[in-house]
């Protein structure tokens, strides 16, 4: 027999205090809770929380984070909490899209774009998720069953796709061609082969693969599909922790190693230079010639500071070391993964964890020059 409900309303400090209870002993039984802030409502399981703020997973796979002295009262809906069916998703979607947009639902995947245009989606992010699962799996990486079904919209007006991303608080979209976001757990892109002044489905050579997809000639829009949609799968199988830190070389090198298929294959065949990021490895060439200082790896590795200062070049170095980990020590990376998602939610990732974690992987502690030579070596063999 379900409990009777009671709603409380009473002075925010005193519910705060009983929601820090309840969130306390919520990963044991993992309630479906309803919390009501002055803003806002939120309902959905305790995932983590600090002496100020709780971070909770909704029913559909978004994660909402609150203040606890914002707390006006709350709720427990239910013992268990139960995520949203994929009809019940399909459902939220159209509420939310409207009927411009076509939902196709796949095995593992609930994909919203033009009418028509949704099925071929859906068999390229089918395809990207299975790759991706045998080639962990096969690895001995114990893949994490998807909690959700995984949402990507593609929006047919660049207009419509800009306005979505404002509204998620990306404001800087010139060039931006889609994105994955950690906390909606949804790929948003845009394609402009299915706009209204386009018949065909193409995947147009005209937009880059970066973690921000900005638009470059050389590369296509199956790059950043491809790309975007492997930061999802990766989020969502326990490659990456979504509230862990994660740094930054990992998650975008695995996504630019990934962006060419024969990556992805569970078993190589033919040299590792018919698998390589063209554009990647052509830019870290040059950067290695005229830009990179001598044994950069550890600082590169214990921060993700280059980001900032030397974008590019930081990618290029991401998807090489990347690529020369999963070439030749494709086992200890996938453990080294598992290390690395494995960390405290919300603790701070530091240098000296980091180049830890690093070392204890890959067995180079007081062997980081020899390392870093043999790994410059094998990137430049690759001509």
């Amino acid at each position: 027999m379900r409990p009777k409900l009671q709603f409380v309303s009473v002075v925010a400090g005193a519910v705060a205090n009983v929601v820090m209870i309840l969130c306390s002993s919520a990963q044991a039984a993992t309630p479906l809770l309803k919390i009501q802030t002055n803003k806002e409502t939120y309902i959905g399981k305790e995932i983590v929380h600090n002496d100020d703020y709780c971070w909770l997973l909704e029913r559909d796979g978004k994660i909402k984070s609150f203040p606890f002295k914002a707390v006006t009262g709350f709720k427990r809906m239910a013992n268990n909490f139960k995520p949203y069916s994929a009809a019940e998703m399909r459902s939220h979607l159209r509420l939310e899209l409207g009927k411009e947009f076509e939902i196709i639902g796949t095995t593992h995947y609930l994909v919203c774009a033009a009418p028509g245009y949704g099925k071929k989606y859906g068999k390229l992010f089918e395809q990207l998720y299975r790759e991706m699962y045998l080639y962990f799996s096969t690895r001995d990486f114990e893949i994490k069953p998807l909690e959700f079904p995984l949402v990507a919209i593609i929006f047919p007006d660049h207009a419509q796709f800009v306005k979505y991303a404002n509204a998620e608080g990306i404001t800087n979209t010139s060039g931006l061609a889609g994105y994955y976001q950690i906390n909606t757990n949804r790929i948003a892109l845009f394609d402009p082969a299915t706009s209204r002044q386009t018949a065909a489905l193409e995947f147009p050579a005209s937009l880059d693969s970066s973690s921000f997809a900005r638009a470059d000639a050389s590369s296509s829009l199956r790059d950043t599909i491809i790309h975007e949609a492997t930061h999802q799968v990766a989020f969502n199988i326990g490659l990456h922790s979504r509230l862990a830190e994660t740094p930054r070389w990992i998650v975008e090198g695995l996504a630019m190693v990934f962006e060419h298929p024969e990556s992805r294959s569970a078993s190589k065949t033919g040299p590792a230079s018919s698998r390589i990021n063209r554009e990647r490895f052509v830019w870290f060439g040059n950067y290695v010639k005229q830009r990179r200082v001598n044994y950069l790896l550890e600082k590169f590795i214990a921060s993700d500071r280059l980001f900032q200062t030397q974008t590019l070049d930081a990618y290029s170095e991401a998807w090489a070391l990347s690529f020369f980990l999963m070439e030749t020590r494709s086992s200890e990376y996938a453990r080294y993964l598992k290390r690395v998602a494995s960390r405290p939610l919300l603790g701070k990732y530091t240098a000296a964890q980091r180049l830890d974690d690093f070392h204890n992987s890959f067995g180079t502690r007081n062997k980081m020059k020899m390392f870093e030579a043999e790994y410059l070596r094998f990137i430049d063999q690759l001509h």
